[in-house]
């Protein structure tokens, strides 16, 4: 009789020295479970936006195949590297057959400001023609006509072209991890869609209206 009071009486209360710990543990784990949801946020919208940059990206590559004319070529580089690459300020260039100059092809922001053509001596122009290779400045030029990065556009080792971007939109102070792939996609594809755009031509250079 006497064991069936003690089970049916209430449990006396914890020590509140016991009670403090608890709840500081519980306020610990808690701040855990807070920190692991960031984390997780975070991560996911790093993913969404690398999946946000890759189909763009896709699309891009996609355009730059279905140019097949002097008109639609600029104006697709220009949709591209306004709207993927948050610029518009920059100019698109044709290697002259001699390699001895650039022709200008089109652009936007410096279209009064830059000769129609461009002899190939020195500085990032001559490298990139000369090298093959994307050229980014560091640091960032003062001059609001100094390159900030000049992209080859290129068939195999060929370089056909050059894409000179010289100035980005206030809100983008530099370049991004996606903007060099995308520097990559356009010196690739760029180069190609340049070349297929030649072929109505024979292979010569493009000219207004082709």
């Amino acid at each position: 009789m006497q064991r069936d009071e003690q089970r049916g009486a209430p449990a006396l209360p914890e020590h509140p020295e016991h009670l403090t710990r608890r709840v500081r543990e519980l306020q610990q784990e808690n701040e855990a479970l807070h920190t692991r949801v960031r984390r997780l946020s975070t991560e996911r919208q790093r993913l969404q936006t690398q999946m946000s940059d890759l189909i763009r990206l896709h699309a891009a590559s996609t355009r730059l195949r279905e140019s097949r004319t002097n008109s639609e070529l600029v104006a697709t580089f220009e949709e591209i590297i306004k709207d993927l690459l948050g610029s518009e300020s920059f100019a698109v260039f044709e290697l002259e057959p001699d390699a001895s100059a650039l022709s200008w092809l089109g652009g936007m922001g410096v279209d009064s400001k830059l000769p129609r053509r461009i002899p190939v001596r020195e500085g990032p122009l001559a490298f990139v023609v000369q090298q093959g290779r994307i050229w980014v400045s560091e640091p960032v030029p003062t001059d609001d006509l100094a390159p900030r990065a000049c992209i080859p556009l290129r068939l195999g080792s060929r370089v056909l072209g050059i894409i000179a971007i010289f100035q980005l939109l206030p809100h983008k102070p530099s370049f991004e991890t996606t903007d060099h792939v995308l520097f990559e996609l356009l010196e690739t594809q760029g180069g190609m869609a340049l070349h297929c755009a030649r072929c109505p031509t024979g292979g010569g250079p493009l000219t207004r209206g082709s």
